[in-house]
């Protein structure tokens, strides 16, 4: 994937808001371009936890069959560190896979759990944005925009869960592609640190994340990448971990009912 900064600014150049307005419309038109449309693909999920020094003290590896049908997503856990799960494992994923279904397909919306990509209108909607300029990836043309958390609604503060807390301390740079305007990438990363129950829990003192979405040959825009790192505190134990999803192999399926 090759990289070309073009920051060629003119009167021509479009705001940051008429990019982002144009991303939430492809957002909404999810739903149609889903239907009659199938695939499956290999995710490669690998969680370590790294000591002081960087250095790995645990390593998990878990692979997973995933099927997409009329926008709906269903995981089947293949292998555990490159051997076949125990039977409570897979009996595990699959309850979780199919409470998260019933529980993100109740109004028929489109949205994804436990995968690769995490964004969508409501999330979008969070931030402010300013655009850069354009970049190339692999050969298309994106818009590339910085992006940083607005300031907190009043009486949001300590009463926020932990994911509105980490949502507001994002910052980063995103990129889009100029034509379809698909999310093609995103680089955010914590701007400062936070507890975790006024300290008591524990705390986040860093955080990176790398999201990268692809379009395949027939159209489709797909998952392809999820990688994150964080450094904090859970308790009194320093707490390290980096996160690493991949998804591949994708193909083709003959949709199912949806």
């Amino acid at each position: 994937m090759g990289f070309g900064l073009l920051p060629v600014l003119s009167a021509a150049d479009p705001s940051a808001d008429a990019v982002v307005r144009a991303m939430v419309e492809r957002l909404r038109s999810l739903p149609e371009r889903h239907q009659g449309r199938a695939h499956v693909c290999r995710r490669l999920a690998v969680i370590e936890t790294l000591e002081a020094d960087g250095s790995v003290s645990e390593r998990k590896t878990k692979e997973y069959r995933v099927a997409m049908t009329n926008g709906v997503e269903t995981v089947r856990l293949l292998r555990v560190d490159a051997r076949e799960p125990p039977a409570s494992d897979a009996r595990a994923e699959e309850r979780r896979d199919r409470e998260a279904r019933e529980r993100y397909g109740r109004s028929g919306s489109i949205r994804k759990r436990r995968g690769v990509e995490v964004i969508d209108e409501s999330l979008i909607r969070r931030f402010d944005y300013a655009w850069l300029g354009f970049e190339v990836i692999a050969g298309r043309t994106n818009h590339v925009l910085s992006f940083a958390a607005r300031a907190a609604e009043p009486g949001r503060g300590q009463s926020q869960g932990f994911a509105d807390r980490l949502l507001s301390q994002l910052e980063g740079r995103l990129w889009v592609d100029a034509e379809e305007h698909e999310l093609a990438r995103v680089e955010a990363r914590l701007g400062r640190s936070f507890d975790v129950l006024a300290g008591v829990v524990g705390s986040v003192q860093r955080m990176t994340m790398l999201i990268e979405r692809f379009r395949l040959p027939d159209g489709r825009w797909v998952d392809g990448r999820f990688h994150t790192a964080l450094e904090g505190r859970k308790f009194l134990s320093a707490l390290r971990m980096r996160l690493q999803v991949d998804q591949d192999h994708y193909e083709t399926a003959v949709p199912g009912p949806g």
